[in-house]
């Protein structure tokens, strides 16, 4: 039978967590920082596998892989589009977007004969790591989401208007995939 030990399964904090309070960080994103606005923390998915039996019950087996869903930010435009560049630039890099040599100033790697050279440049920068920082109540550095090996796959649309009833500054998204994420908690 089992004992309840009311002391130790009490909680030691009662606060509710605020989705205001947070920082998000990309190392290759400076300018996205100070202007972020919102920012989805990625759910986690674990395969299944379905374990066939002679019953009529399904039966089922943990899987063999885990995926992690993108992550979504949202963001301030500044008036001069610094930080909407910053993202534009990183994905026509990757793509290369216009030119092939946008892809081998991102990763330094030189041009042959038979076209690029994988044995010279640093292809990790085609890549940023991430942090989401969840703060406390009282605004502390709490919970580090570490986000590792991200590179943007969309960069939002940003509406223009002149029939609004007043100014709404424009707001973007971003999507970010990774390789995965881990969990830090502050102390």
């Amino acid at each position: 039978m089992a004992q309840a030990n009311w002391q130790s399964d009490q909680p030691t904090n009662l606060n509710y967590l605020s989705p205001v309070n947070f920082d998000l960080l990309i190392n290759k994103l400076p300018k996205t920082k100070y202007f972020c606005v919102g920012a989805t923390l990625p759910g986690i998915n674990f395969s299944e596998a379905q374990h066939n039996t002679t019953l009529a019950i399904e039966s089922y087996l943990p899987g063999d892989k885990i995926t992690f869903d993108p992550l979504v930010v949202r963001f301030a435009v500044d008036e001069d589009m610094i930080n909407y560049q910053e993202i534009y630039n990183w994905i026509m890099q990757l793509g290369p977007g216009i030119d092939t040599d946008d892809f081998r100033t991102l990763t330094g790697s030189t041009k042959s004969t038979t076209g690029f050279d994988n044995r010279t440049g640093d292809f990790k920068e085609m890549y940023s790591d991430a942090t989401l920082l969840v703060n406390t109540s009282s605004n502390n550095a709490n919970v580090e989401f570490q986000f590792i090996d991200c590179f943007p796959t969309s960069l939002g649309a940003i509406e223009f208007a002149t029939d609004a009833p007043e100014v709404e500054y424009a707001i973007a998204d971003m999507t970010l995939r990774y390789t995965y994420f881990k969990i830090k908690v502050s102390s």
